[in-house]
C-alpha cells in the first residue's frame, strides 16, 4: 500500500450527514486505502465489481472470483473458467460471472462456500482458437445478458434457458440504466435492448464512432452519454450533442474509463491517466483524487459506488478504497514539508498551521497549494490564538504577534506554552513559559512584559483561572500549583504545590474548564478544589459526562461537544440535556498519530474541528442533524470445528442448533460487517452462555472468535457489534451442542450399565466365592487356632495340672512324709513302748524271782499279764493301722487282692515290712520274739511264692 495507508482508518461517526459540498472547502483527501496484490495474495486486476446484500463485494479478475467482507479476502477458481472479466450479485444462489470462453452462476453452500455451475462455455478448436470474451453482465426485467463482442447471450434462470443477440459488427460494451438496457454495435451506433432477441438503433446515434463508456437515463427522459475520448454527450429528441461543459477537455485529455452514477446528481468518473473525478450533473467538478493523493495508481479500470456511497476503485495496481462519505479530510505532509501539527487557527480563508517545523499558512481557496513557512528563524509553534483582534503565536523562542504574515517578536523567553487573559483585570495576560508565567499588559495598543513571577520556575503548558482569579498550572509528572495573586494581578503572593502526597491527587495530573468550572482529573477521578477546606472533592458532573473513560490527558469543551483524549483514544462526548453519547471509534484507527496531551482541538468552521497529528492535520465535522448507524447484525462468514486430525466446515444456520462431534470441539467462527464502511470501527462482543464465564466480553476489534477445547453439552453464543455510533447492534445467536465422546454416548453408558450389572454380579457372585472361601478358610483358621489354643490350653492345663500334680504330689508326699513320719513316730513309740514294757516285765519277773514272795507273785504276775496285754493291745493296731492307711492307702486292698489267703498277722508283718522294719523291732510290735518274726517272714515269703533270690522287702514295696 501507499503511504497514504501506512497512517490510519478513520471511522463514521454516529451523529454526522455526508455534507460533501461543505468538505471541499477543506483541504486534504478522504480516506484512502489501498490493497494491492501482496497485501491480498492474488491477482487484483479487476475488470468488475458487486456487492451482496450484506455488503460483501465480489471482485471479477484473471484467475478467480475473489470476495471481501471487510476482513479476509477469499477466492473461488472452477477449473478453467476463472478468467472473469464481469460479475454480477443477484442474491446468495445467484451470483453470475462471464469471462474467457463463457459465463455461470455460484450459489453459496450452506456451511458459506460457492461453488460454481456453468451456464456455457466454447471450448477452442482448431477451425476457432480463440476463446469468446463476455465482458459484461446486466440484468433486465428478471433476465440475465451476459455481453461478449459477437453476441449477447440472455439467459432466463425460471427456465434455465438460453437465447440469443447478434452483433452486426461487434458489440462494444452493455449498459443498465432505470430499466433500461442498451449496447453499442461498433460504427453502427447505440441500441436498446427490448426483449430477449430483440433491439432498436436509437435515433441521433447513427453511425458514432466513439467509444461509448457510459449510458445514463436522465429525469427528462433524455439520455447522457458518456465517451471514452470525445467526453460527455446528450441525446434529447433524437439529437446527439456535446455537453458544454469545460472539464470535456479535461476528460478527452486524461481518456474516460468507467462511470457510475453517484447520489442522485453525481457522477463518478475514472480516467486512464488522471485518478478519478466526482462530478455533478451539470458537468462540475466536485472532488479529484489521483495518485498525488494517494491512489495507488492513475489508471482507473472500474470504478464502483457501494452502500455507503464510498468508492472501490479497480486500478492497474490493486483495488483502491475512497471513504468520500466520511465526517473527515486528511491533510497529510507526506512530503515532510511541515510536520506535526500542534495547533491550528483559521482567520478569514487563511489556516495558520503551528508545527514542530514552525508556523505555515494554508489558502483554503486554493485546494491545490502548498503550505507555506512564514518564519524560517521558528522552531516549535505551541499556541495560536487571536487576542483583542490580534493573533499571538507561542513558539519555541517565546510569544510573538502574527501580523501581515510575518512575525514580530514581542518577549522572548524559552517556549511560550500557554496564554490567558485575566478574568477581571482585561488589559493583563498571563504566558505559560518552559519555566514559570510571566504577566504582560497591554499599553499603547501593545502587549508589554511586566515581569516574570518570582520564586515559581516550574513548567507552564496546561495554566487556567478559577472562579477566585487564582491562577492554577498543572506538571502532568508531579500535580497542581495554585498561584495566589496581588490584588492588582502583577504580583504573586502565594504558590501552594498539591501533590501525590494528597489523597485525591496522582499523576498524570490535568484540568480544564467544563461549564466554566475548573475540574481537576488524574487517574483517581474528577474533582473541584475547595477554597474553604482547601481541598479536593469528587466532582459527580464530570465523571457522569466522561463515564467509563479512563486515564484522560486532554479535555476541550465548546458549548455541548467536550472533546477528549487519552494515550490511545480519542473522542468526544455529545451532550443532549442530561445524556451523554460517547464516540470514540471515529477516531481510534489513529490513536497512535495523535498528540495525547498536547492535541488540541480548534473549531475551523461551524462543527468543523481541526485535530493535529503526527505529519498532518484532520478536519472532522460534527453534525448533530442526522445519525447514520452501522450497526447491522454481524455477519457469520464461516463456523469450522477443528480436532488434532481434521477441520470440519460447519453449517452456518443461527436458528438450528448445530451439532458438534466432540473430537471437534474447537470452535473457530469467522464474522464480519461488511456494510461497515472499512474506516469505520468494527467491535464485536460474546458472551458464551453455558460456559463457566458466561459473563459479556470486552469489545474487541476482531474478525474470528476461537473457543479451544470446549466440553461436551449445550451452549449458546451471542454475537453483538458496536460502530460508531456507540449503540449496540441486535444480537445474533448460534446454538450448538458439543456431543459427548463415544465412550460416554447414551449407547455406549446403556453398554456401561449392562457390562457393569453383568460385572457388577459376576463380581459379586465371585466376591461371595471368594467370601465363602475366605470366611471357610477363616473358620478353618479359626478352628485350628481354636483347636491350638484348645491344646494350648490343655498344655497349660495340663501343666498347671502336673503343677497342680506335682503340688499334689508333693502335698502328698509332704502329707506321705508326715503320716509316714507320724506312722514313724507312732510305730517308733510303740517300739519303744512295747519294748519299755517287755524291759518292765523282765524286771517285774526278776523282782518277782528275786522276791521269791509269793504274797506278791499274784499281783505282779497280774500287772506283768496286764502288761502283756497292753503289748498285745488291738488299739494300737488300730492306731498303727491307721497312720498306715494315710500313708498307704490301698496297700492291704492290693495286698488283700493279690494274697487273699494271708492271716492277719501276715498283713501285720507285711505293713511293718512296707516300713522296713527290721525283725527286732517288728518282733516289739508283735510282741514275739524274733525267731518268730524269721519263721513268720519266711511263712509268708512262700506265701508269695517268692524266688529265693528275690528280697521280700523289695516286693511288698511294690503294693
Amino acid at each position: 500500500m501507499r503511504i497514504i495507508n501506512t497512517f490510519f482508518f478513520l471511522i463514521i461517526i454516529c451523529f454526522s450527514n455526508p455534507l460533501f459540498g461543505q468538505f471541499t472547502n477543506l483541504p486534504g483527501v478522504p480516506f484512502i486505502k489501498n490493497f494491492s496484490k501482496e497485501d491480498v495474495k492474488k491477482d487484483l486486476k479487476v475488470f468488475d465489481i458487486s456487492q451482496d446484500k450484506n455488503g460483501v463485494l465480489y471482485f471479477a479478475a484473471p484467475g478467480s472470483l475473489i470476495e471481501f467482507d471487510g476482513f479476509r479476502w477469499q477466492s473461488y477458481s472452477f477449473e478453467n473458467q476463472t478468467d472473469l472479466r464481469a460479475v454480477l450479485f443477484k442474491d446468495d444462489q445467484h451470483i453470475y460471472t462471464a469471462g474467457h470462453g463463457g459465463f455461470g452462476v455460484w450459489s453459496k453452500t450452506n456451511n458459506g462456500k460457492l461453488q460454481y455451475k456453468s451456464l456455457y462455455f466454447k471450448y477452442p478448436t482448431k477451425e476457432a482458437p480463440l476463446l469468446p470474451v463476455f465482458s459484461n453482465i446486466i440484468e433486465i426485467d428478471g433476465k440475465i445478458l451476459f455481453q461478449s463482442f459477437q453476441l449477447i447471450y440472455v439467459y432466463n434462470p425460471l427456465t434455465n434457458t438460453l437465447t440469443n443477440l447478434q452483433a452486426k459488427k461487434g458489440f462494444s460494451n452493455l449498459f443498465f440504466s432505470k430499466k433500461r438496457g442498451f449496447f453499442q454495435d461498433v460504427s453502427i451506433g447505440l441500441f436498446e435492448i427490448i426483449n430477449d432477441t430483440e433491439s432498436k438503433l436509437i435515433k441521433g446515434t447513427e453511425n458514432i464512432s466513439m467509444d461509448v463508456v457510459g449510458v445514463f437515463v436522465e429525469e427528462d427522459n433524455s439520455i447522457l452519454i458518456a465517451t471514452k475520448n470525445n467526453g460527455f454527450w446528450c441525446l434529447k429528441n433524437n439529437v446527439l450533442l456535446k455537453k458544454d461543459w469545460i472539464e470535456n477537455t479535461k476528460f478527452k485529455k486524461f481518456i474516460l474509463t468507467d462511470i457510475e452514477k453517484y447520489k442522485s446528481n453525481q457522477f463518478i468518473v475514472g480516467t486512464l491517466r488522471n485518478g478519478f473525478y466526482i462530478i455533478s450533473d451539470k458537468g462540475k467538478i466536485i472532488t479529484h483524487i489521483n495518485k498525488i493523493q494517494g491512489l495507488n495508481n492513475n489508471a482507473i479500470l472500474k470504478v464502483f459506488n457501494d452502500f455507503h456511497n464510498n468508492i472501490w476503485l479497480s486500478t492497474e495496481s490493486g483495488i483502491s478504497y475512497i471513504e468520500v462519505n466520511s465526517n473527515a479530510k486528511y491533510f497529510l505532509d507526506t512530503n515532510s514539508n511541515f510536520g506535526t501539527v500542534y495547533t491550528t487557527f483559521l482567520k478569514d480563508s487563511i489556516l495558520y498551521l503551528g508545527t514542530n517545523q514552525g508556523l505555515f499558512m494554508k489558502n483554503m481557496n486554493k485546494q491545490e497549494s502548498e503550505p507555506k513557512l512564514l518564519d524560517e528563524s521558528t522552531e516549535n509553534i505551541w499556541e495560536i490564538k487571536e487576542v483583542d483582534g490580534e493573533i499571538l503565536v507561542g513558539s519555541h523562542k517565546g510569544l510573538s504577534l502574527l501580523k501581515n504574515n510575518s512575525l514580530k517578536t514581542i518577549h522572548l523567553e524559552g517556549g511560550g506554552w500557554i496564554f490567558k487573559k485575566h478574568p477581571k483585570f482585561k488589559d493583563l495576560l498571563y504566558v505559560g513559559f518552559y519555566s514559570g508565567v510571566a504577566v504582560f499588559k497591554r499599553i499603547n495598543g501593545e502587549w508589554k512584559f511586566i515581569r516574570k513571577f518570582e520564586n515559581f520556575g516550574e513548567s507552564s503548558r496546561f495554566l487556567d483561572f478559577d472562579q477566585y482569579n487564582q491562577i492554577w498550572v498543572s506538571h502532568p509528572s508531579k500535580g497542581f500549583y495554585r498561584l495566589r495573586l496581588s490584588s492588582d494581578g502583577l504580583e504573586l503572593e502565594e504558590a501552594e504545590f498539591y501533590g501525590v502526597e494528597n489523597e485525591n491527587v496522582e499523576t498524570p495530573a490535568y484540568f480544564s474548564k467544563i461549564d466554566g468550572n475548573l475540574v481537576f482529573y488524574s487517574p483517581k477521578g474528577f474533582f473541584y478544589y475547595d477554597a474553604i477546606d482547601n481541598l479536593f472533592i469528587k466532582a459527580k458532573y464530570p465523571t457522569e459526562i466522561f463515564k467509563g473513560l479512563n486515564t484522560i490527558t486532554h479535555i476541550y469543551q465548546n458549548e455541548n461537544i467536550f472533546w477528549y483524549s487519552t494515550p490511545k483514544q480519542l473522542g468526544y462526548v455529545l451532550r443532549d440535556q442530561n445524556h451523554f453519547n460517547i464516540n470514540q471509534a471515529s477516531f481510534y484507527n489513529f490513536w497512535d498519530k495523535h498528540l495525547n496531551d498536547f492535541n488540541k482541538f480548534t473549531e475551523i468552521d461551524k462543527n468543523v474541528y481541526g485535530i493535529g497529528i503526527e505529519d498532518g492535520i484532520v478536519f472532522y465535522n460534527i453534525n448533530r442533524n442526522k445519525k447514520i448507524q452501522f450497526n447491522d447484525l454481524p455477519l457469520i462468514r464461516s463456523i469450522e470445528l477443528i480436532s488434532t486430525r481434521d477441520t470440519i466446515r460447519a453449517i452456518i444456520d443461527t436458528k438450528e442448533e448445530l451439532k458438534i462431534p466432540y473430537s471437534n470441539n474447537f470452535l473457530k467462527v469467522k464474522i464480519a460487517l461488511p456494510k461497515t464502511p472499512l474506516g469505520n470501527s468494527k467491535l464485536v462482543q460474546y458472551k458464551l452462555n453455558g460456559f463457566k464465564d458466561s459473563n459479556w466480553s470486552n469489545w474487541l476489534n476482531a474478525s474470528e472468535l476461537n473457543f479451544p477445547g470446549i466440553s461436551s453439552g449445550a451452549y449458546v453464543l451471542e454475537i453483538k457489534t458496536k460502530a460508531e455510533n456507540e449503540v449496540d447492534s441486535k444480537i445474533i445467536k448460534i446454538p450448538f451442542y458439543i456431543a459427548y465422546p463415544w465412550y460416554i454416548s447414551k449407547w455406549a453408558i446403556a453398554f456401561y450399565i449392562f457390562t457393569f450389572i453383568v460385572i457388577f454380579f459376576s463380581y459379586r457372585a465371585y466376591i461371595n466365592r471368594k467370601n465363602i472361601k475366605y470366611v471357610n478358610r477363616l473358620k478353618l483358621l479359626e478352628k485350628q487356632k481354636r483347636e491350638r489354643q484348645k491344646e494350648k490350653f490343655e498344655l497349660v492345663k495340663l501343666e498347671a495340672d502336673k503343677k497342680l500334680f506335682l503340688l499334689k504330689e508333693e502335698n502328698l508326699n509332704l502329707e506321705i512324709k508326715k503320716k509316714n513320719a507320724a506312722l514313724a513316730s507312732s510305730t517308733l513309740n510303740n517300739i519303744k513302748k512295747n519294748e519299755l514294757l517287755s524291759d518292765l516285765i523282765n524286771d517285774i519277773k526278776k523282782i518277782d524271782e528275786e522276791l521269791m514272795n509269793s504274797s506278791l507273785h499274784y499281783p505282779i504276775k497280774k500287772v506283768v499279764k496286764k502288761i502283756n496285754n497292753h503289748l498285745v493291745d488291738k488299739e494300737d493296731w488300730l492306731t498303727f493301722q491307721l497312720h498306715f492307711s494315710n500313708s498307704h492307702s490301698q496297700f492291704f486292698e492290693k495286698l488283700r487282692e493279690k494274697h487273699p489267703n494271708l492271716s492277719s498277722n501276715e498283713i501285720k508283718l507285711s505293713a511293718y515290712l512296707k516300713l522296713n522294719l527290721s525283725s527286732k523291732e517288728i518282733a516289739s510290735l508283735m510282741n514275739v520274739a524274733i525267731t518268730s518274726v524269721e519263721q513268720s517272714r519266711y511263712r509268708l515269703r512262700k506265701k508269695f511264692n517268692l524266688d529265693k533270690e528275690e528280697n521280700l522287702v523289695n516286693y511288698i514295696q511294690k503294693f
